[in-house]
Parts: C-alpha cells; structure tokens; sequence
C-alpha cells in the first residue's frame, strides 16, 4: 500500500526500516519539533495546497513545478528529525527529481487536447521497457514476495516511464497521494507533540514515584478525566481540525523474523498510513518498559531516561557553556547560584562536596560518589515540591551516613592528619 508505514517492536525495542531504536528514543527526537519550527512546515504546506488547487484549475505545468519545489524543500526540514529520516528515504529524492525533470520542461508537452493516443502510449511504454532492459535493469520479479532489490527496479522503471510519458493526469494522482501523505504527517506532529508534551508536563513531572505502572495510571487518568482531556489533548473543536485519536487502526501481526543484529524474535509487525499510530506505539513501549521523557531545564530538549530518576538535566551539550554538558553545567554552576537564594539546594551542594571530598580521599570510588548523588538530587527534587519538608529534615536525609546506608556504600575509614602525640610517662 503506497504510503505505508511497516514497523516492528519486541521487548523494548522499535525497528523501523532495518533500524532499531530504543523505545522512546523517536518520540524524544521529534518532541523538539518546536512550536516555532512548526509554524513555517505549517505555512509551506498551506501554500502547497494552494498551488495543487491552481494547477487542478489551470493545468499550467509552471505551477507544479514550484510545488514540488516547496515540497522538496518541505522534506528537507522533516529530515532533521529521526523518523523522518527513515520515512523519507532516497526514493523520495528520486520521485521529486523526475518531477522536477518532467515539470521543469514547460513547452515539451502537448496540451491536455493534444495527448497521445493509446496507440502512441504503447508504442513509448515498449520503447522505454527496451531502453531500460537494455541497461540491465529490469527484469521479471515476483510479485507476491518482491525484495528490496526488485522494488527497487520497480521504481526506477516508474521514473523512466514518468519521464517519457510526461505530467498526465495518472502522475498527477499518484502525485496527490504525496500531498495527501505531508499534508497528514503536519497534522499528526500539531496532535501528538503538543498533546504528549502536556502529558509530561501536566502528569508525568508530578509523579513521586517512576514506574511503569505509575505511568499508566497517570495516563489513564489524562485520557478519561473530561476536563483534562479537553483542555490538554489536541481536538479538532480548539485546534482547527487537529486531532489526537486514543486509538489507532492498523493491521498488525505477530512475525518470526531475524533481527539486524542476527538473533531472531516473534515481533509484532505494525502496517499503518499513520504517523501518530507509529510515534504512540514507540512511546507507550517506553513507558511499559520503564522509560521517561523529561524535558532539560537548562536548554529546554526533550531527552529518554532508562530509569525511574528524577533527572533535570540532559546529557546534551549546554548552550550557556561549549564544552560541558548540561547536567556537568546544571550540578556545578547553575546549583551554585540557586544555592544562594534557595536554601536546600544549598544543603544539597554542601552534601556534593561531602562526596567529592571521600572520593578524593579514597573513601569511596567514582562510581560510589556518582550514586550518592544521583539518589541525593532525587531527593532535592522531592524537597523543592513539598513545602512539608523543612530544610532541617532534608538535610538530616541527605547526611553521609543515611546516604551511604541507602546507596549501599561502605565507607573505607582511612587514618588523616598527624598521628597522635606520645603522653608523658608512655612507653614505648
């Protein structure tokens, strides 16, 4: 089915187009489509839209010459992001391309009075099937079970009769079905990020605790709480047609297949035309496995966590500092500064340095240090929610010796300073 998007998911992992991603890691990526970027891709296609409406008027090649130029450019900024990379492969660039060699020839063609007969069609199909049998490429393949290799073909054979035959009105439909696929990926990015950015935003950051079941009580609740499904899930009455659906329709089966790796697993192998059912199947995988997204609060992307940490900063490069990361930047600089306005975060770097200084002495190791703080700055992450906790309380929480106990840690008790003095009268 032309347009189709066929992926795969087994344990926590989606594969799309002989790729494999950890689950989450698609929806994270194309969560920092911002508002912003959208808004042109949005523009670009509306002026699409409206040149394909000209073109059915007028019939001037000119006209699909400069929407496929806009389309063109529209597939190019798709690209930035991982799945489209995928969905968008290198016979989209061959499919423009013909277009462009065929539109780009504005007084070649006859006009819709002039077009060959059915006789002069035949005649050029068979001299094209010759040309490109002569070169080698084509060739009979089965039709039942084609591979990559003979779809291929396929398509090249399509382009060579696309640019003999010229802009018919059979290209045009086929060329339609493109418009009709963009114009559906714009509108499932509008419904999907902002709706799934509210369900972090509004539901996820609030939780206590991270598991994966609390993740589907918290999404349980986002989809059949009325108020909060009108006021936080996309819907076509607020949002000029968007819609995010809870549910998806698509064929799905459970395959036995070799992975890219080479091991081989029973999948479920996913066939839709939509982009929101592949974009929800990857991130309800990562929640059933456990992962999150938060969004950094230095440079404001989406990033996946494996586990249940309440982490506020990526592993992304910082804007404000080249050459750290923003959590490096965010536990150092950025902590010191709150420190001074907010107490507890004061305790929290003060505990920081309890840690660093054990671990330079050899007290404790690099990766000791390292779950001391992780689990402390969960906990500062819970004490700057709740009013209830006192600095006094969380700072006796986040002592060494609660700390280490907790994390597991034993602390190796080396001797410091100067040995002891003899007292008078001692011997030796």
């Amino acid at each position: 089915m032309e347009g189709s998007i066929i992926f795969y998911t087994y344990g926590s992992t989606l594969e799309l187009n002989g790729q494999q991603f950890t689950a989450g890691m698609l929806t994270a990526d194309l969560l920092n489509l911002s508002p912003d970027e959208y808004r042109p891709m949005s523009k670009r296609m509306k002026q699409v839209t409206s040149l394909a409406e000209e073109y059915e008027q007028s019939g001037s090649i000119e006209l699909w010459w400069k929407l496929n130029e806009e389309l063109t450019a529209l597939c190019g900024v798709l690209r930035r992001y991982a799945v489209f990379r995928l969905l968008l492969d290198e016979s989209e660039d061959a499919f423009f391309s013909a277009i462009r060699e065929v539109t780009g020839q504005f007084s070649v063609f006859p006009a819709e009075g002039q077009a060959p007969t059915a006789e002069a069609q035949k005649k050029q199909f068979e001299r094209v099937a010759d040309q490109f049998s002569e070169r080698g490429e084509y060739a009979p393949f089965d039709l039942f079970h084609p591979s990559e290799a003979d779809l291929e073909k396929g398509k090249a054979f399509y382009y060579e009769l696309l640019c003999a035959f010229g802009p018919t009105r059979d290209a045009w439909r086929d060329y339609q079905k493109h418009l009709d696929r963009y114009a559906l990926y714009l509108h499932d990015i509008r419904a999907f990020n902002e709706t799934i950015r509210n369900f972090i935003q509004f539901s996820l950051s609030k939780l206590e605790h991270n598991s994966p079941e609390e993740y589907a009580k918290a999404l349980y609740g986002f989809y059949n709480d009325e108020r909060i499904a009108e006021k936080l899930i996309v819907n076509p009455i607020r949002n000029n047609g968007d819609c995010y659906t809870t549910h998806d329709a698509y064929e799905l089966s459970y395959v036995p297949r070799p992975l890219p790796d080479g091991s081989v697993a029973i999948c479920q192998e996913h066939v839709t035309d939509s982009l929101q059912a592949l974009m929800k199947a990857d991130y309800m995988l990562a929640l059933n496995s456990g992962h999150n997204i938060r969004r950094c609060i230095i440079c404001g992307r989406y990033f996946l966590l494996k586990s249940g940490v309440h982490a506020l900063y990526c592993e992304g490069a910082c804007p404000h500092a080249p050459g750290y990361t923003c959590r490096q930047f965010g536990t150092v600089e950025l902590q010191k500064e709150l420190a001074k306005d907010i107490p507890k975060v004061k305790v929290k770097v003060t505990a920081f340095a309890r840690f660093t200084k054990d671990m330079q002495r050899g007290a404790i190791s690099q990766e000791d240090a390292r779950k001391a703080k992780d689990y402390v700055r969960d906990l500062l992450y819970d004490a700057l929610r709740d009013a209830n906790i006192s600095v006094e309380a969380f700072e006796q929480r986040i002592s060494s010796e609660r700390v280490y106990q907790h994390c597991g840690i034993t602390r190796t008790a080396n001797p410091r300073g100067r040995p002891p003095k003899e007292k008078a009268g001692e011997q030796v």
